[in-house]
């Protein structure tokens, strides 16, 4: 991962809504009207919010019939954090 990925997934992140959305979906598979009821937010702004998400490849979208599902790419986020510890500590973990 390079560095301007690492400073893309960080401007990804300084949106709080979308740290919201992270956090419902690092465990379980939901759709943009069940992330919309939990934020209380429109469908509109958690489908605009997933389309940045899924930008930065941070997460993925799977179709069940018409609907569309969205997970945390957790190996995209284990690797965004590793190299994120090597920028801030110099570590060569």
């Amino acid at each position: 991962m390079s560095e301007k990925e690492v400073i893309e997934i960080l401007k990804a992140l300084s949106v709080s809504s979308r740290i919201q959305i992270i956090k419902l979906i690092r465990d379980k598979k939901l759709c943009v009207n069940a992330i919309a009821r939990n934020l209380s937010i429109t469908q509109s702004a958690v489908s605009q919010h997933l389309k940045v998400l899924k930008d930065r490849n941070v997460v993925y979208s799977e179709r069940y019939g018409s609907i569309i599902h969205y997970q945390l790419k957790k190996e995209k986020i284990e690797e965004f954090r590793n190299v994120l510890s090597k920028i801030l500590t110099g570590s060569q973990k």
